[in-house]
Order: structure tokens, then sequence, then C-alpha cells
């Protein structure tokens, strides 16, 4: 709870991604990775409740095996956020502040989660807190799962893309892009909010749920992290979050 608000984070996730099929239960450094994501958040000093909403049997299972709290959803459901809207439903809808926390984020800990959840909470006129990093433009260029982000001068989201941001148009320059990073405290309001808007043009065409909100001239707060941080959205990506979470923990 924080300022009277009770918090509910929620975890989506499922099975059969194009991108790479079984990620959530995947091990990095002896643990599932959806269980690394839960045990981060879990440690937030503001989150009433923790649960992961998945379509699957296969991660209802391995959460009955971990003691995890979880929540069946429909498989319908296109965008994670929509799938946190379900079971912040299913729940009983009794939450001033909801996070989606993606289950591809296994580094993420429970400090910049709740930096995320300070800054919603502090910004009246925001509709939504997403965590970013700063990423070299030669990394950025290369790598489409990684979705960037450019920002006005108070930090609020101009553009999502899955392609550089911002372009190199005038020869070679030196210089970082923001990366998103998928850890995203917002209102109850703006969640109902975002699941009764259509879907949208550049949303569509980008795959990336933060856009909605932008789309439709509501506020999303960039807030960035100095953390060491790789999501995992394929085998490489496993490989290298396995390789920072043995420096920062040891081997399990």
């Amino acid at each position: 709870m924080i300022d009277k608000k009770r918090v509910l984070v929620v975890i989506p996730a499922r099975m059969g991604g194009y991108r790479y099929p079984d990620k959530p239960l995947r091990k990095l450094n002896g643990m599932a990775m959806i269980e690394w994501v839960y045990k981060h958040a879990s440690k937030s000093k503001y989150a009433d409740k923790v649960v992961i909403s998945t379509p699957d049997d296969s991660i209802i299972e391995f959460c009955k095996d971990r003691n995890l709290d979880f929540d069946k959803t429909s498989a319908s459901h296109r965008r994670g956020t929509e799938r946190v809207n379900e079971t912040f439903k299913n729940l009983g809808s009794n939450y001033e502040v909801i996070v989606n926390f993606q289950g591809d984020e296994p580094l993420v800990l429970a400090d910049d989660l709740d930096r995320a959840i300070e800054c919603l909470i502090a910004e009246e006129d925001i509709a939504c807190v997403n965590l970013f990093k700063m990423m070299s433009y030669t990394e950025s260029e290369i790598d489409q799962n990684e979705v960037k982000v450019v920002t006005d001068v108070n930090n609020n989201a101009l553009y999502f893309s899955r392609n550089p941001l911002p372009a190199k148009w005038l020869g070679d320059k030196t210089f970082e892009c923001k990366v998103e990073i998928c850890v995203m405290p917002m209102t109850n309001e703006s969640l109902t909010r975002f699941v009764n808007l259509p879907n949208c043009y550049y949303e569509e065409i980008e795959s990336v749920d933060m856009l909605r909100f932008v789309e439709n001239g509501l506020k999303v707060r960039m807030l960035e992290t100095k953390a060491e941080i790789k999501s995992v959205d394929c085998e490489e990506d496993r490989v290298e979050a396995e390789r920072m979470l043995i420096k920062q923990y040891g081997v399990l």
C-alpha cells in the first residue's frame, strides 16, 4: 500500500509466443524466468498482492508446485495489459494501483518497481509510468525485440518503436537510445480506460501496449533505471540474463 492506495502487481505470461514459445519456464541460474520475476516483485514494499496471470495450464501447474499465486485468464488477449485487466477484475477490482510487470523482466528488482509506483502516485496528470534504460545506438539498431522510445522535455513518451529511434539521418552520430523496460504501474482508472479504448493504428504496427495511451493523448511518464537489466526475448537474451543473475546472486 502507498498513500492509502492498494497495489496489485500482475505478471502476465503465456506459452507459445512466436519469438520464444516456452520462455516463461526457461531456467536462468537454476530458476524459471517467471519465478525470478515473482521473487523480485514480492520484495516490493508497496505490493499488497503479486499474481501471475496466464491462460496456460503448464504455467498454472508450475505455480501450484511452487506456491505462487496465479489467476487463469482467457487465451484470446492480444495485449499483456488486457490480460492484466482481466486478473484485476477477477480479483475483485479493489486495488487503486495496478502494475503490469511483464514476465520476461527477470532482472528488474523491487527498488525500481517501487520507484515507478512512487512516480505514479506523485504525478496526478499521468496515466502510466514505464521504466527505461539507456542503450548504445549500435546495439539498439540490430535488436528489434528491444522497444525504443523518444520523450519530450518532461520525459513523457512521444513514440515507441521496434526500429531505432531517433534516426541517424545526418550521418554518423554517437548517442544512446532510450529502451523500454516493461514495468508499468497505472491507476485503476487508466487501466479501465486502456481496455475501453479501441486498438490504435501505431499500436498495431509496432505491437506496443503503451502506444494506445500515447495515441489517445494520455501521458506515459518514462522513468530511467541505472540498473543492469536485460529483457529476455530469445535464447541469446536468456544466456546473457543468466550471466547477469549469476554475477548478482552467485550460482544457485
